[in-house]
C-alpha cells in the first residue's frame, strides 16, 4: 500500500506539472491502474484548479511527490485539497499521513470532516470519536461530531453532546442550534423552540435557524410565527455565524484566489479585526479590482477607521460596478450623516430603500436621522416598517418606544420598550432601568422595583459597575 501510494503520488506530480505546462504525458507513461488508488478522486484532475490555485496546488503535490514517505508533506497535501473541496482526495492523504505518524489530533480531525463532507458518516464517526477522546476540550471537533451523529439518526446521542456544549459555551451559537435540530426530531417542540429563538437572539440573522424555527412552530400550529421565520430564513438566505475554529482556519487560509480573501475578510470584519479585514479585502481587490463586496464592505470599514477619503473612493467604484447596491448607499449614508451631511444622507438612506424596502438597518437609520430633525411622526412611521422586516429589531423597539410614550401613547410605548430586551446584550440592563425610570413617573412603584432589580442582576451579569452603582442609589419613592 505505501510503495503503491508513494508511485501514484509521484504520478500525480508528473501528470500535474506536465498538464499546467501545457503538455500532455509522456506517451510510453503507463495507465494508472493500482489497486486501491483512485488518482482521478484524489486530485479531481488537473484542469479543475484555476490558476490562483495551481501554483499553490503545484507546491504541495511536488512537496507530496518528492517525499511520499512524509508525513507532514502528504497531510499538507490533504489540507490543500481540502481547502479546494477535493474531500475524497483530501481524506486519502490524510489516511497516508496517519499511517506514518498514528495519534495527530488535528489529522484525524480533518480526516473526520472530510468523510462527513463526503457522507461517509460511519468512518466520520469513527474519525471524530477518535478526535475528541484525543482532545476533548477542542469544541469545533465535539460540534462536528454531534452533526454526523444528528445526520445518522443517533439524535439522543447529538443532543446529549449539543447540551454539554452549550453548557460549557453559552455563546457557542451552532450548538445552540444544533439542540434545537435535535429536540424537533424527538418531537419536543416547545423546547426546540426555545432553544433555536435563543440561537436567533445570538446570530439574528443565522438563516437555517429561522428556517428551522419555523418549522417547530408550525408543528405547534402557530403558522403566524412559522410563515415569519421562514420568511426571515429567506431574507437572511446563506447567511451563518461564523465558528470559531483555528484549526479549520488553516485550511481555509490556504486558498489565495479573490473570492475567498473576501470571504476570510468578511469574517474578520465580523469579529471587529478592522485593519486585517481592511488588508484582505486590499489584497482580493489587488487581484480582482471589480469584486462588488469588497467595495461595499470597505465604505463602512474606512468610515469606521477614520479614512473618509478612502470610504469614498470605494463608494464611487462600487457606483460604477453597479448603482443598484442597497449596502453601498446605506454605508455611504452613514458616512455622511458622521461628517454632518444630514440632507444628503436622507437622500442617499431614501436611495438605499428604493432598492431594497426591507432593509433593516436602511430604515432604522432613516428614522434616527428623522429623530435628529424633530420629525417624531415620520420617525415612528420608519421604525414600524423597520420592525415588520425585522420583529426582534432591538434598537427600532427601543426607539419606537420612547417615541411612543413621549406622545402620550403609554400601553403601546411600554410594550416596545419591552420587546427591546430580546434578544439579551450588555445595553439590555440599561433598558430595564429606563423602563423602572418610565414607571416610576407613571406611579407604578411595584413595576419600578422589579424592573431596577432585573437590571441590577442583569448589570452584574454583563460587569455594568458605573449602571449597578446608579440602580444601588434607587429612585425616588422606589426603595
Amino acid at each position: 500500500m505505501n510503495r503503491r501510494l508513494s508511485r501514484a503520488l509521484s504520478l500525480m506530480v508528473g501528470l500535474l506539472l506536465g498538464s499546467c505546462a501545457g503538455e500532455p504525458p509522456p506517451a510510453e507513461a503507463p495507465p494508472v491502474s493500482e489497486p486501491g488508488i483512485d488518482l482521478v478522486s484524489l486530485v479531481g484532475g488537473p484542469d479543475e484548479f484555476g490558476p490562483h490555485a495551481r501554483r499553490v496546488v503545484e507546491g504541495a503535490f511536488a512537496a507530496a511527490g518528492a517525499a511520499p514517505d512524509s508525513p507532514s508533506a502528504v497531510a499538507r497535501l490533504g489540507m490543500v485539497l481540502h481547502a479546494y473541496d477535493k474531500f475524497a482526495g483530501a481524506a486519502t492523504c490524510y489516511e497516508r499521513a496517519l499511517e506514518l505518524q498514528p495519534g495527530r489530533f488535528d489529522w484525524i480531525y480533518y480526516l473526520g470532516s472530510a468523510r462527513a463532507s463526503l457522507g461517509r458518516h460511519a468512518e466520520a464517526l469513527d474519525a471524530l470519536r477518535e478526535a475528541v477522546r484525543l482532545d476533548p476540550a477542542y469544541a469545533p471537533a465535539r460540534l462536528e461530531l454531534a452533526d454526523v451523529l444528528l445526520a445518522t439518526g443517533e439524535v439522543e446521542q447529538s443532543r446529549g453532546l449539543y447540551e454539554a456544549l452549550t453548557r460549557e459555551n453559552p455563546g457557542l451559537v451552532q450548538a445552540t442550534y444544533g439542540l434545537g435540530r435535535s429536540l424537533s426530531e424527538l418531537r419536543q417542540h416547545a423546547a426546540a423552540v426555545e432553544q433555536l429563538a435563543r440561537a436567533i437572539e445570538l446570530s439574528p440573522d443565522y438563516a437555517s435557524a429561522h428556517y428551522a424555527l419555523g418549522l417547530a412552530y408550525r408543528e405547534l400550529g402557530d403558522d403566524v410565527a412559522a410563515l415569519r421565520h421562514v420568511a426571515e430564513s429567506e431574507r437572511a438566505a446563506g447567511s451563518a455565524p461564523p465558528l470559531d475554529d483555528p484549526l479549520m482556519l488553516e485550511v481555509h487560509a490556504i486558498r489565495t484566489d479573490p473570492r475567498s480573501l473576501e470571504v476570510r475578510a468578511s469574517r474578520l470584519q465580523r469579529e471587529g479585526r478592522l485593519p486585517e479585514a481592511i488588508e484582505l479585502y486590499q489584497q482580493a481587490l489587488a487581484v480582482d479590482p471589480d469584486l462588488e463586496q469588497a467595495h461595499v464592505n470597505l465604505i463602512s470599514l474606512y468610515s469606521r477607521t477614520g479614512r473618509p477619503e478612502e470610504a469614498e473612493r470605494h463608494y464611487r467604484h462600487a457606483m460604477r460596478l453597479n448603482p443598484n447596491i442597497a449596502d453601498a448607499h446605506y454605508n455611504y449614508a452613514a458616512l455622511q450623516f458622521q461628517a454632518g451631511r444630514q440632507a444628503e444622507s436622507e437622500a442617499t438612506l431614501r436611495r438605499a430603500l428604493e432598492i431594497n424596502p426591507a432593509h433593516y438597518d436602511a430604515r432604522f437609520s432613516l428614522g434616527v436621522l428623522l429623530e435628529e430633525q424633530r420629525r417624531p411622526e415620520d420617525a415612528v412611521r420608519q421604525y414600524e416598517l423597520a420592525l415588520r422586516h425585522r420583529p426582534n429589531g432591538v434598537g427600532a423597539h427601543i426607539r419606537l418606544g420612547r417615541l411612543l410614550l413621549q406622545q402620550g401613547e403609554v400601553a403601546r410605548g411600554l410594550a416596545s420598550m419591552e420587546a427591546g430586551l430580546t434578544p439579551e446584550s450588555p445595553d439590555t440592563p440599561a433598558f430595564m432601568y429606563e423602563l423602572a425610570v418610565v414607571h416610576t413617573r407613571l406611579g407604578r412603584r411595584e413595576e419600578a422595583a422589579r424592573w431596577l432589580g432585573e437590571a441590577h442582576e442583569l448589570a452584574r451579569k454583563y460587569g455594568r459597575q458605573d449602571l449597578m452603582a446608579t440602580i444601588e442609589r434607587g429612585l425616588p419613592g422606589v426603595r
